[in-house]
């Protein structure tokens, strides 16, 4: 099918052409290449598989492979929604042929999302995603916090509990260098079950994991007792009392936000994309508490607090703008509207440090970019959520 049929359809079923491009770190050819038209999702598309290197032997040393794909959709529909959609298009479609031939993919990296309109004038509209990578921590680690790193070490190798303490600090750290809300959350969760057993201690229960519930037969009347598998210790620390009556109604909350997300994730039972902004705020309670149960198991309250704040990752900056253009390249040879360059630091007179980024330009006709910065995650973001960013051109 080619891009101006394409084009025709779009015009006659009131929908816009819609691509986005994605990158996989893992090399790959399929068939003889080309542009495969699918169905995925209920969604008729066509995707083209680019590997990064036509050489084999830079195939194999440095990987990589493009993919791009085309779906007709609501001219209306946010730039964002377009990108969550095209990427999950993308991905289901490498989990396929992962589930059929056992290739071991990567993460893949939502790169560009773009829309194609009949409008007159400047028709194409684009976005690049431009995320600031965060390699280096903003503060020296000071003689202060390096004796509690002491103590605490200390402490794992000196308590009953400290394997667990340790396990618990292992999965508190790969957490938080997670990017991704929901993986780094169920991370955090298993560390809370980890430590279930020395808090199911502390708050004075018999057994850890197991509630004891009492019943009777309707028949005969006859008592019974039943044990249900429950984290009795984890639940008491985030009520902050044993008697859940006797509980702070926000403290409640955030069990119930803990537990339901926990199941409705291990169990399958909602789909990712209707979870909203709950794997961020789960995931921000989740840490808040392992991160008190660590200090306080560790002997080392003064390292927690009642007001918690979580580091992420750097800031997500977009690159944004129109331009006008009769149609567009074909699938397979489609890439990044504005070719950029990878982030670097500089001085500046009057704001210390700085990224810096080179853009070019394509000579496209009436061009128009800007540049901003993402309040809210990319995963429940929309364009309302883009902030102006101060920049300088040179």
């Amino acid at each position: 099918m080619a891009d101006v049929e394409s084009s025709e359809a779009a015009s006659e079923e009131r929908v816009s052409i819609f691509r986005v491009l994605a990158r996989q770190p893992l090399s790959l050819d399929i068939g003889s290449g080309g542009i495969h038209e699918l169905d995925i999702q209920g969604v008729s598309c066509r995707i083209a598989v680019k590997p990064a290197h036509s050489d084999l032997a830079k195939r194999k040393e440095l990987g990589g492979t493009t993919l791009a794909i085309e779906f007709l959709s609501d001219p209306d529909l946010d730039l964002f929604e377009a990108a969550r959609a095209g990427f999950e298009l993308i991905e289901d479609f490498l989990s396929a042929i992962t589930v059929v031939s056992s290739t071991t993919f990567g993460p893949s990296e939502l790169l560009q999302v773009a829309r194609l309109d009949e409008a007159a004038g400047q028709n194409c509209e684009f976005m690049i995603f431009m995320p600031l990578p965060l390699k280096h921590w903003h503060e020296e680690i000071s003689g202060e916090k390096l004796n509690s790193v002491r103590g605490l070490l200390a402490h794992w190798d000196g308590l009953e509990s400290g394997h667990r303490l340790r396990r618990a600090a292992r999965l508190y750290r790969s957490a938080a260098g997670n990017v991704d809300d929901i993986d780094a959350f169920q991370e955090a969760y298993i560390g809370l079950e980890i430590l279930e057993k020395p808090l199911a201690s502390m708050a004075g229960f018999e057994k850890h994991g197991t509630e004891q519930i009492k019943g009777s037969c309707e028949k005969c009347g006859h008592g019974y007792v039943r044990n249900r598998t429950t984290l009795v210790g984890v639940r008491a620390f985030v009520h902050g009392a044993v008697d859940i009556e006797k509980a702070d109604q926000d403290r409640k909350g955030d069990w119930k936000l803990l537990n339901k997300l926990r199941n409705d994730l291990a169990h399958g039972l909602v789909d990712e994309n209707d979870l909203g902004e709950r794997p961020q705020r789960g995931l921000t309670a989740a840490m808040h508490y392992l991160h008190h149960g660590i200090c306080v198991l560790s002997h080392a309250s003064n390292l927690s607090s009642s007001q918690y704040r979580l580091a992420r990752g750097g800031i997500e900056y977009v690159l944004m703008g129109r331009y006008r253009a009769p149609e567009w390249p074909s699938l397979s040879d489609w890439g990044q509207v504005v070719d950029t360059s990878q982030f670097s630091w500089v001085q500046h007179a009057s704001h210390d440090w700085v990224p810096q980024m080179t853009f070019n330009v394509r000579g496209l006709d009436d061009l128009e970019v800007c540049v901003g910065r993402l309040s809210k995650p990319r995963s429940t973001a929309s364009m309302d959520d883009i902030k102006p960013t101060p920049i300088e051109h040179e």
